[in-house]
């Protein structure tokens, strides 16, 4: 199946989770779960928080499925930058928290969220998934690996990696598209699976 086809057959279910449609969602996570979990981890640095980040991704997926906008890049684009916005959200959090201000309390959150739950099978393809994200990150050249790394881990803009590494923006951008090229690639053959 084509990137073309595999979008075209995501935005589908998209469609149905507008209409409510809880099995479209549950396809969807097992699409993408494997992919979004590794990425949570790394961010988060635990396994726990990392766990609670998957769910918040596929809850707001779950409610914005209607704010998908194709012509921004595919679902699996947006699911992507909505893992890493939230867990960067969470990482500034943290360092907030750190830094006591005056006069703030801690506010509570009361929102109720889906509970999506992890079984054994679930484990043992994510474990499948990431040792071969694990894999190609470890044989990727380091100058795609660390744009990678600035970008997605860091949160540094596509101007900051230019200065960073002293590439032109061009440069930066065709690395940076051929290294996430490289993942998707791992993403969806783990351990030579097609």
């Amino acid at each position: 199946m084509t990137l073309a086809e595999d979008n075209k057959r995501d935005i589908e279910l998209l469609k149905r989770m507008q209409r409510g449609d809880q099995e479209a969602l549950a396809q969807l996570y097992a699409r993408y779960s494997p992919i979004v979990y590794p990425l949570a981890v790394r961010m988060s640095g635990s396994v726990e928080e990392a766990g609670e980040l998957v769910q918040e991704v596929f809850v707001h997926v779950w409610e914005r499925a209607g704010r998908y906008i194709g012509e921004r890049g595919s679902v699996y684009s947006w699911i992507v930058a909505v893992c890493r916005n939230k867990a960067l959200d969470r990482v500034r959090a943290r360092a907030q928290k750190r830094r006591p201000k005056e006069g703030e309390g801690s506010a509570s959150q009361g929102v109720q969220e889906q509970s999506i739950r992890f079984d054994t099978q679930d484990l043992l393809v994510l474990k499948e998934y990431a040792a071969a994200v694990r894999s190609t990150l470890k044989s990727m050249p380091k100058p795609e690996l660390r744009i990678l790394e600035l970008s997605y881990f860091e949160g540094s803009s596509q101007s900051d990696i230019t200065r960073t590494m002293r590439m032109a923006l061009g440069t930066v951008k065709s690395k940076m598209r051929k290294g996430i090229q490289r993942l998707r690639q791992a993403a969806k053959s783990p351990g030579g699976r097609a």
